[in-house]
């Protein structure tokens, strides 16, 4: 069974700007990721939602040292 929740414009678009920074192999592991967070979450904000995005992004982003 699925769980839906709805995001914001601006939930969306930090989501998107998020995904597209990911190779395309890596953005299903990064959408899932974050619904999972999302759905602990239950009800959330902006800051909940930006954080879900951090944590979904571990790992997948690799920054230069």
């Amino acid at each position: 069974m699925s769980t839906w929740f709805g995001l914001s414009d601006d939930q969306l678009a930090s989501v998107m700007t998020a995904a597209s920074k990911l190779s395309v192999e890596k953005r299903e592991t990064f959408l899932q990721r974050l619904a999972a967070r999302l759905q602990q979450c239950g009800r959330f904000g902006d800051h909940d939602v930006h954080l879900a995005i951090e944590h979904a992004l571990r790992g997948l982003i690799h920054s230069a040292a």
